[in-house]
């Protein structure tokens, strides 16, 4: 597994739910990228957290990780 490294972590609280469907605890999220420090707002709520999972990855490295900014980064 030569050259592989973690770039970013993705933090989920599931929350707790009680049996009626009443949330005690709403689930969260949120990212932070290693290379750039971006740590995202936090995303509350379970369809919320849903669309930020499903999304946040391709959705930072698509605006934060262009061929500019990264040359940028490394001069």
């Amino acid at each position: 597994m030569t050259g592989a490294r973690i770039v970013g972590g993705l933090f989920i609280d599931m929350g707790q739910q009680l049996k009626n469907g009443t949330w005690i605890r709403h689930p969260r999220a949120r990212y932070k990228c290693i290379p750039c420090q971006y740590v995202s707002p936090e995303a509350v709520g379970a369809e919320a957290v849903q669309r930020f999972v499903a999304t946040i990855r391709a959705d930072h490295y698509a605006s934060r990780h262009t061929t500019t900014s990264q040359g940028a980064q490394a001069a």
